[in-house]
């Protein structure tokens, strides 16, 4: 049902004066007949901060050709009206006022904004018409916001064929299908972040080589995961080794570790690791680790990989293994025997539990047995009725409440809303 800017905005917005050192207020009627595009954010908000002036310069460049059809309105997430003021001044478009939150709630629960920045676009009748206007602008820049003054999206789908893998997230850099779908081929240099369905890859030339991703859940040897890279490295200096040494001389598992410098989780860990990896290795030399990294720059990976008794995959040449894992968050530690199964998708958790007996394990060829799930250790997960942490055993979740959960002693108190038993994850869950 169409719904009024008006209703959904409020009588009034903020704008700029022409000098940009003063606000005034304006009537929403004034959007009336354009598409709108709400921009949630806040200043508080680091990944919000660096798109701002990115959005900020390509609404700019093309503001002439778009100032008929569409307009942007901040829906601020900050938390006093400092940071509010002091964050408008950077935006040459409206605001929702400040003092007007209840609404800013609102409207973020109507649209179902999970993370800022978030970009919603409406169309001159209040419909949503594009969820995810930042990746847009990151796929394609100004030619995004051109293509909301015409009420056009810049992504395209189609309905997957028998036996294609759909690639959640992803777009094609070229075409902008999303979800890409079937054959993915990308370029393992970091900077470049290109990513290519079928088609386009047959006609498109690029500077660096391509490879074709590896589809995630389905086996491969480690020949064929480690396809792309080229060698590996010595932690003592930069010797390269070849990458077969990985899985030839009676090696019976490899584990391959996420893990980067500027992460406090990875950094805790990496030692407790190195420790029970150098202790297990003067028994058995049977369990290889190889270091993945997601550092940003070369100084820092050099630095990190240093501190590891185990081989390293040269910066640019991880974006493959990635993929394939699908490891959400790090440090993440997957365990694969010398014939590509899976031994274990939450390493971490077992060298947390079991110290040097999961290596041990792993050096046989062998799965950690499960512990009984009266015992399961939820890693990182507080109980919010007493904050006990990590909560052990049973885990009740409050779907109302959203990111609440509850022990087994807390959940027999009682609470507001239906609660769920959470059973613990498998190896064929994702992180």
């Amino acid at each position: 049902m169409a719904t009024t800017f008006t209703e959904l905005l409020g009588e009034n917005l903020l704008q700029h004066n022409e000098s940009g050192e003063e606000t005034s207020q304006i009537s929403t009627d004034k959007l009336n007949g354009k598409y709108v595009a709400l921009y949630f954010s806040a200043h508080w908000c680091p990944p919000c901060r660096k798109f701002t002036p990115e959005l900020a310069k390509l609404f700019g460049e093309v503001h002439n050709e778009i100032k008929d059809n569409l307009d942007v309105v901040f829906v601020s997430c900050d938390e006093d009206q400092e940071a509010f003021d002091g964050y408008f001044k950077e935006m040459p478009w409206k605001a929702l006022p400040f003092s007007d939150r209840d609404r800013s709630q609102t409207l973020g629960e109507k649209f179902e904004v999970e993370g800022i920045p978030s970009l919603v676009v409406l169309s001159p009748s209040g419909e949503m018409i594009i969820s995810d206007g930042v990746s847009e602008v990151r796929s394609a820049s100004k030619n995004a916001l051109i293509n909301w003054s015409k009420g056009k999206g810049l992504y395209w789908k189609r309905e997957a064929k028998e036996g294609e893998h759909v690639w959640k997230d992803i777009s094609c850099s070229q075409c902008y299908m999303k979800p890409l779908l079937g054959s993915r081929h990308g370029c393992p240099n970091r900077e470049c972040d290109i990513d290519l369905c079928s088609t386009c890859f047959t006609d498109h030339k690029h500077e660096h080589p391509l490879v074709e991703y590896l589809i995630p859940k389905k086996h491969h040897s480690l020949e064929e995961l480690c396809k792309s890279v080229p060698y590996l490295l010595n932690p003592d200096n930069d010797e390269k080794v070849e990458t077969k040494t990985l899985w030839e001389d009676g090696v019976k598992s490899v584990g391959f570790y996420f893990s980067a410098h500027w992460c406090p989780p990875c950094r805790s860990f990496t030692p407790k690791l190195a420790e029970f990896y150098k202790e297990a290795q003067t028994d058995s030399k049977a369990f290889r680790i190889v270091f993945v990294s997601s550092d940003r720059d070369e100084d820092s990976f050099n630095e990190y990989r240093k501190t590891m008794p185990w081989v390293a995959v040269p910066l640019n040449s991880g974006a493959l293994l990635k993929a394939y894992f699908q490891c959400s968050g790090i440090p993440s530690l997957i365990i694969l025997s010398a014939d590509g199964n899976l031994l274990a998708r939450r390493g971490r958790d077992d060298v947390s539990t079991k110290g040097i007996e999961a290596l041990k394990t792993w050096s046989r060829g062998e799965k950690v047995p499960p512990p009984p799930p009266e015992e399961y250790e939820w890693s990182h997960v507080t109980c919010d009725g007493c904050s006990k942490c990590p909560v052990i055993g049973q885990r009740y979740y409050c779907e109302t409440c959203k990111n609440y959960d509850l022990c087994a002693e807390c959940e027999k108190k009682g609470h507001d809303h239906p609660l769920k038993l959470i059973p613990p994850p498998n190896d064929e869950d994702e992180d």
